[in-house]
């Protein structure tokens, strides 16, 4: 798969939506309000459309997230979205990720998020995943560029195969015919 002339780290990309009302909303009060209930529903309704996409042994890996902003947002969304979508296709979840501070993505430009260092996310030491199929979760994706320095990671310790389940995909053209679409009714 390749996409403004780079190769991707994953094979296919799951989302139940475009990045608008009454999804980008949502995923915002998620994230920002806490609202635990929301991400739930959310990780949920991925997590049936995942079922049929991968195998049934796949793991699921949520997009890390660096402690000192987990600890001032007050909640992992990513992390609890990972849980849900888990939990409802019946697979495990494992955090396998570790994440370096950097700046607020939603802060970035397109052409600054694709200057993510490759170091700011690495495996977790001392683990492998010795050819199993991931599902790695996060709430939007909207250059790629996070989810593919987290693919290469997850690819170093042993990954197979890589499905990015996301709730929202922005509205980016390139982007448009690499994805599957599954509307979403709250």
């Amino acid at each position: 798969c390749t996409c403004m002339n780079r190769s991707l780290s994953w094979s296919r990309v799951v989302r139940l939506g475009a990045y608008e009302p009454p999804l980008s909303t949502s995923i915002l009060h998620g994230k920002y309000s806490k609202w635990y209930e929301m991400l739930e529903l959310l990780g949920s309704r991925l997590g049936l459309d995942v079922r049929g996409c991968v195998p049934p042994n796949a793991v699921v890996v949520a997009m890390p997230m660096s402690y000192i902003r987990w600890w001032f947002r007050g909640i992992n969304h990513a992390s609890v979205l990972a849980k849900f979508v888990a939990k409802s296709a019946g697979l495990h979840r494992r955090n396998l990720l570790l994440r370096k501070e950097t700046p607020a993505q939603a802060s970035m430009t397109a052409s600054q998020r694709l200057l993510l260092r490759t170091k700011s996310i690495r495996p977790m030491p001392l683990v492998q995943l010795h050819g199993k199929a991931v599902v790695l979760v996060d709430d939007v994706l909207t250059t790629g560029r996070s989810l593919e320095v987290a693919s290469k990671a997850l690819r170093r310790i042993g990954a197979s195969t890589i499905t990015v389940a996301v709730v929202a995909v922005t509205n980016l053209p390139e982007r448009a015919k690499k994805v599957e679409s599954v509307s979403f009714t709250p």
